[in-house]
């Protein structure tokens, strides 16, 4: 009987994001719905990992504290276990002690093949053969290398998915978000988009190699959002060629398929500084939209921004065929009035709102097309939302 044996923090802490990516496959790839353990022996020195995919995306993660019936002189071992009866196993067994051993062992590879055991827990886990687990896609050997705070990464890109598409199928690379690398300019950019409104984002950079222009689905980005910082400062590596990505994180390997890279090009809406209108306490914008959003019309949620610059103040009004529905004001710092309200779709301003970080939020507005710019004070970060009417 083949096993290895781990300290019940790690066994928590490895496998549950493991096992929760294999039980996201909903394509019935049965050989995807199952976790995989390798143990390795490379010139006497033992290495043990597990490792999932969905098919799109797969995950690795290095197991560092570990043992195993593998000796100096054994040779590798691996195991495929049910996902979801993994994910089971490791909610159940969060009471135990960080320290208290875990051991996963397996006879064969067969319904109920496996055994994990704890104190005197004993559990009962399918088993599968290994051989046929897919390889994951492997980076050309010309790629794009970039090295960047994780912290920073997270921040910026669960800004950016509240922007993007939701299964757009006549243009999927509005799906993800559009990340470039300019390395002469020591640049990423990153850009979201569902048609409706637009998120962009630049963030400087000292460690890369080779320009990219790439779409990260969604999936990636939630992948990269549950990887755990503890320091600001601490780095992840991005490898990029023109078909996949590897994201590497401590003892974390994270590799993805890209989108069809042919994102629609909008730097035209960002030439030309917008006009504009006001500044305004962010806090107190966001705490009046979400007052108004519980008066809205739910299938057209919009909301009418009037603004006057003699009482220094923005009248907010949401409305349905004209009539309204709730409204709030707040104080403004109002540098150009608009010649007609302000209309547009309440959540999409909310959600461009809430993204800013400052304390003062500034909206303008464009003076040919009318949609509406929003910026924090000094930032980098820019969010258009269309108008619903001008």
């Amino acid at each position: 009987m083949s096993f290895i044996k781990l300290p019940c923090a790690d066994f928590i802490s490895i496998l549950n994001p493991i096992a929760r990516l294999a039980c996201s496959n909903k394509k019935s790839n049965g050989v995807l719905e199952f976790a995989r353990i390798l143990i390795t022996n490379k010139g006497g020195k033992l290495a043990a990992y597990a490792s999932a995919s969905n098919g799109g995306q797969s995950m690795a993660r290095r197991i560092e504290n570990f043992e195993s019936d593998i000796d100096m002189l054994g040779e590798d071992k691996e195991v495929l276990l049910s996902g979801e009866k993994l994910l089971s196993i490791v909610s159940a067994y969060t009471s135990f002690d960080a320290n208290e051993p875990v051991k996963i062992s397996w006879d064969d590879f067969s319904e109920n093949g496996g055994l994990i055991t704890a104190k005197r827990s004993k559990m009962k886990i399918d088993t599968a053969d290994p051989s046929a687990y897919p390889a994951p896609p492997k980076l050309n050997a010309e790629h794009s290398v970039l090295t960047i705070p994780l912290k920073r990464l997270q921040d910026v890109l669960v800004q950016a998915r509240g922007s993007v598409a939701v299964n757009n199928s006549t243009r999927p690379a509005i799906n993800g978000v559009n990340i470039k690398l300019n390395c002469s300019a020591k640049a990423i950019s990153l850009t979201a988009t569902d048609g409706y409104r637009v998120y962009d984002n630049k963030l400087d950079v000292t460690n890369s190699k080779n320009d990219f222009n790439i779409v990260i689905p969604t999936k990636l980005i939630d992948m990269i959002q549950g990887l755990k910082v503890s320091d600001a400062s601490e780095l992840v590596r991005l490898r990029c060629d023109t078909n996949s990505c590897e994201i590497t994180f401590k003892s974390t390997l994270i590799r993805s398929q890209l989108l069809d890279n042919k994102f629609p090009d909008l730097s035209e809406l960002f030439l030309n500084e917008p006009d504009w209108l006001m500044d305004l306490e962010q806090k107190d914008m966001a705490d009046a939209l979400g007052r108004l959003s519980a008066a809205i019309d739910k299938r057209l949620p919009a909301i009418e921004l009037l603004i006057d610059d003699e009482t220094q103040e923005t009248h907010l009004r949401t409305v349905q065929g004209g009539k309204t529905l709730g409204e709030d004001y707040l104080k403004s710092k109002v540098t150009l009035k608009p010649e007609n309200a302000l209309s547009v779709n309440l959540n999409f301003l909310m959600q461009a709102v809430a993204n800013v970080t400052s304390k003062v939020a500034r909206i303008g507005q464009h003076p040919k097309d009318k949609y509406l710019v929003i910026q924090g004070d000094n930032e980098t970060s820019r969010m258009i939302v269309l108008p619903l009417r001008t």
